[in-house]
């Protein structure tokens, strides 16, 4: 379980964000203490310990009858040797699956959670976490979102740095645009003024004349809104464009 709940925490520390801090061992050792965090546990003889450990190793025989869910669980943990995490509240009038067969411990497992609305999200060789699929595919989305924006990014900066206009790259603007299922730009809206007609109508221009290599992914909130400034395109090899915030 450990080794689950650490390499869990170093995925979190890939992914955390300013003002998060997660440090070292305490993050595996906060989440055992968590209220409403289950982690199974058997009371076993050491002969039955021992089968336990051998199972964990390939597949398992299980013969679950459809239960409650924290039940199921429980007797999956028994079957296959393997220590599952989740949250209490998820539990909570749940009902698995029945169970039966010989087949590897996720087979089961994948099984037993089918219509519960959990899915197994970190898995390990013999220990899983599980969160409720929404939460899964909620994250997929804000990851694919993320590096949608750097794409973007790139895009605007490469497109400026090239331009023909230098006078572009002293004058700060802030924009906003709309990326089309076809992956070019079908909007665009200045969100102020450089205090030259002249610089703002190239400026849309530039935007406007963007193509990407692929359209936004699902949940990708538009518009798309980007701060440029003089400091950023005076460093033209740098980031020269900052999202800002997107439409809701």
């Amino acid at each position: 379980m450990e080794h689950l709940l650490s390499a869990y925490c170093h995925r979190l520390r890939g992914a955390a964000k300013p003002g998060i801090a997660i440090l070292g061992r305490f993050c595996w050792l906060l989440a055992l203490s968590l209220p409403g965090v289950i982690v199974p546990s058997r009371t076993l003889s050491a002969q039955s310990a021992q089968k336990t450990t051998v199972v964990a190793k390939g597949p398992a025989t299980f013969d679950l009858q459809a239960q409650a869910l924290e039940s199921a669980i429980e007797a999956f943990s028994v079957s296959s040797g393997w220590q599952v995490v989740y949250d209490a509240s998820f539990a909570t009038d749940r009902r698995s699956a029945a169970v039966k067969g010989h087949m590897p411990p996720a087979t089961a497992l994948n099984q037993l959670l089918a219509g519960t609305g959990l899915t197994i999200d970190f898995m390990t060789a013999d220990a899983a976490m599980l969160v409720p699929i929404a939460a899964v595919r909620h994250e997929r989305v804000q990851q694919h979102a993320a590096g949608y924006y750097g794409h973007v990014q790139a895009t605007l900066k490469r497109a400026i740095c090239a331009s023909e206009q230098p006078r572009l790259q002293a004058q700060r603007i802030a924009i906003g645009f709309w990326i089309g299922t076809s992956a070019v730009v079908t909007r665009v809206e200045l969100l102020g003024t450089t205090g030259d007609t002249a610089i703002d109508a190239s400026f849309r221009g530039l935007v406007q004349r963007l193509s990407f290599e692929q359209a936004p992914p699902a949940g990708f909130k538009q518009p798309v809104v980007v701060l440029i400034t003089p400091d950023l395109l005076a460093q033209c090899g740098e980031v020269v464009a900052q999202p800002v915030g997107a439409g809701r």
